[in-house]
């Protein structure tokens, strides 16, 4: 998978933490090490401190732990350095900042994963840190990253999203996350297509569920969104996106309180979510 081949990048090390010997629990085959007790025998400060935050960072964003990821790749910056590794490290975080709104240091990263995904020489890595690039690696950075370079770089925006659009697109996962990508662009109807067909391939899939929902309510569309969005809930009522998408539509629909309900637990899943922070447009309907 796509986060393990990123953790196995990272494994390889930098120049820098070719210079300090690494602490026995730094030491391993790759996907052996426990991260933490790599941290905790390496020191606070140190090179090898800032790699075992960089893999929690990204253990943390895989589990969908936003929070979490944001608090390690934090810890990993040292003072007077800038941390450098592969594409897909630069489009975990600048995903992560995004959700955090740091949208300055999103955009920072999400331009050196689009240069390194062109193999643009002013990002050129390692020999030692490259990650091979294949369309599943092209697809999963610039499902993440497109948005952000519309809204803050668009020279890089319509090369990456002509190469976008021209990858391949099998199975309801893949046509969810690029019905994703079209919703945040503004191409709903586009869009559209893509969620429905996630959803008649998987009609119980929870996500696939609240995309077509979420989709459909950016679409003006939030009656025939919400049935959509109740199914999601009713599957995965833990899950903050979900409850974001719910809260959504109900506001659309000036259903005002149930909206403020919804949103509020949105919030309690996932307090660091920029996105749940920022109140919803509710005119009451009587």
């Amino acid at each position: 998978m796509i986060e393990f081949a990123f953790i196995l990048a990272l494994a390889a090390g930098s120049p820098q933490m070719q210079e300090v010997p690494a602490p026995p629990a730094c030491r391993g085959a790759p996907g052996t090490i426990d991260w933490q007790a790599c941290a905790d025998a390496a020191g606070q400060g140190t090179p090898h401190y800032a790699f075992a935050m960089i893999n929690l960072g990204t253990q943390a964003y895989v589990d969908g732990d936003y929070a979490g990821a944001l608090r390690f790749y934090d810890k990993a910056e040292l003072p007077g350095q800038v941390i450098s590794s592969d594409v897909i490290f630069h489009t975990f975080r600048a995903d992560t900042y995004q959700h955090a709104g740091r949208d300055a240091e999103a955009r920072a990263d999400a331009r050196v994963a689009w240069l390194k995904l062109i193999d643009d020489p002013s990002v050129a890595d390692a020999p030692r840190d490259r990650l091979p690039i294949d369309d599943e690696v092209r697809f999963a950075v610039l499902t993440r990253i497109l948005p952000i370079l519309q809204a803050g770089d668009p020279a890089s925006f319509g090369p990456a999203r002509a190469m976008f659009i021209g990858l391949p697109v099998e199975g309801w996962e893949s046509l969810t996350n690029r019905a994703a990508v079209l919703e945040q662009l503004g191409e709903y109807d586009a869009a559209l297509v893509d969620s429905k067909r996630a959803v008649d391939l998987q009609p119980n899939e929870p996500g696939a569920l609240n995309n077509h929902c979420y989709t459909l309510i950016r679409a003006g569309q939030p009656e025939r969104g919400l049935p959509f969005c109740e199914r999601a809930i009713a599957l995965a009522p833990d899950i903050a996106p979900i409850r974001h998408s719910y809260a959504s539509a109900l506001a659309a629909m000036g259903r005002c309180d149930d909206a403020e309900r919804q949103l509020a637990e949105a919030r309690r899943l996932e307090p660091r979510g920029a996105i749940y922070r920022e109140p919803l447009a509710c005119t009451s309907k009587s």
